[in-house]
């Protein structure tokens, strides 16, 4: 059977999945979805697997340091906050707040960050750096800074970010191209770790 993605992900997303990769999955997908047949089960376990499978590949890679660590979890636990300018609350957040909540700091702006953090280069990125794009460097005046969770491919052209930004308008991971404009930068007590 052919599961519509669109409808499998709506479904994914009821909160009574949570337990799909029990090794009963009709048992589990019965309760929330009445009677489905056995065939719209299993492409529904399937799709879920598949689902599992490249969020996984999506991950970050893991990191070693336990401060490190500590700081991407800060991260994803603010994945979903609403993005606002000037933002540093639970209404909503904006890229440096969002940063300095990251990190454990009190708050900054993309040109106070160097007050915290050295500059470092490209090849010395580890998860738990930033990547700064101050005001004076942004043609557009606005600033942007995004946490770095470690590169997506070998080349070295893609890395995972967490970041706080309008477009989508919330706190995101994702997989963006390295992008030069932006300097990296390292917390100062994250020196040796």
């Amino acid at each position: 059977m052919v599961l519509n993605p669109a409808l499998a992900t709506q479904l994914l997303t009821q909160r009574a999945l949570l337990s799909v990769g029990s090794p009963s999955p009709s048992a589990t997908l019965r309760r929330p979805f009445g009677a489905l047949d056995a065939a719209a089960l299993a492409a529904l376990h399937s799709f879920a697997q598949r689902l599992r499978q490249e969020q996984s590949a999506d991950a970050p890679p893991p990191v070693a340091s336990p401060e490190r660590a500590a700081i991407l979890a800060r991260a994803r636990s603010m994945l979903g906050t609403p993005y606002r300018w000037g933002g540093n609350g639970s209404d909503g957040l904006d890229c440096s707040a969002f940063l300095s909540r990251a990190w454990g700091i009190s708050r900054q702006t993309t040109d106070t960050l160097p007050q915290v953090a050295r500059e470092i280069t490209k090849d010395d990125l580890q998860p738990g750096d930033a990547l700064n794009l101050p005001t004076w460097r942004d043609a557009q005046r606005a600033g942007h800074v995004r946490l770095f969770a470690g590169w997506a491919n070998a080349e070295r052209t893609l890395m995972h970010v967490y970041e706080a930004t309008a477009t989508p308008g919330r706190a995101v991971h994702q997989v963006i191209p390295y992008d030069p404009a932006y300097a990296p930068l390292r917390l100062t007590t994250l020196e040796g770790t």
